[in-house]
């Protein structure tokens, strides 16, 4: 199942999910999407549709969903999510990231290194999450894989640059 272990979507997208606490909702209501504990699922879901039917485009909720319905184990609807996010967010590494997870899952391996590839144009280096993220384990043995990791390893070891004086 997918970890999504990676940094928190809240942290790095930015719009923020307390602006709904400004449109009414009880600051109570934020700790179960805080925890993200698998049994948690049911709830994000329906907070999240909720806050979608108010407003189609909240990053946040969309993130939230994506991440609630693959825990579930709803993976279809985790990529229909992440599809939303890349049109909203197409130059996020994060959301290709998430995006080249969503389409591993559901064993769409071309359209997953594609979007795998894309986040690491965008700048996605972390070397040792992408080696042990489970969601990526249908693609590990694919050629294409594994010449990506070699070309994030590579990146990873080269010198910092001289600063200038």
């Amino acid at each position: 199942m997918r970890s999504r272990s990676r940094p928190s979507p809240r942290s790095l997208l930015p719009e923020n999910i307390r602006t709904l606490y400004r449109e009414g909702l009880v600051p109570d209501l934020f700790q179960p999407i805080e925890l993200a504990w698998p049994e948690d699922a049911a709830f994000e879901i329906e907070f999240c549709e909720q806050v979608l039917r108010r407003r189609a485009d909240h990053i946040e909720a969309l993130a939230v969903l994506g991440e609630a319905y693959t825990r579930r184990g709803d993976f279809a609807k985790g990529l229909e999510t992440d599809l939303r996010l890349s049109e909203i967010r197409p130059e996020s590494k994060h959301v290709q990231y998430n995006l080249a997870c969503s389409y591993s899952l559901n064993g769409q391996k071309r359209e997953a290194l594609r979007a795998l590839r894309r986040a690491l144009d965008l700048g996605f280096t972390d070397f040792e999450h992408l080696n042990q993220d489970a969601d990526l384990a249908p693609l590990k043995s694919e050629p294409e894989f594994q010449a990506l990791v070699k070309r994030l390893d590579r990146k990873g070891k080269k010198a910092p640059k001289a600063k200038k004086k």
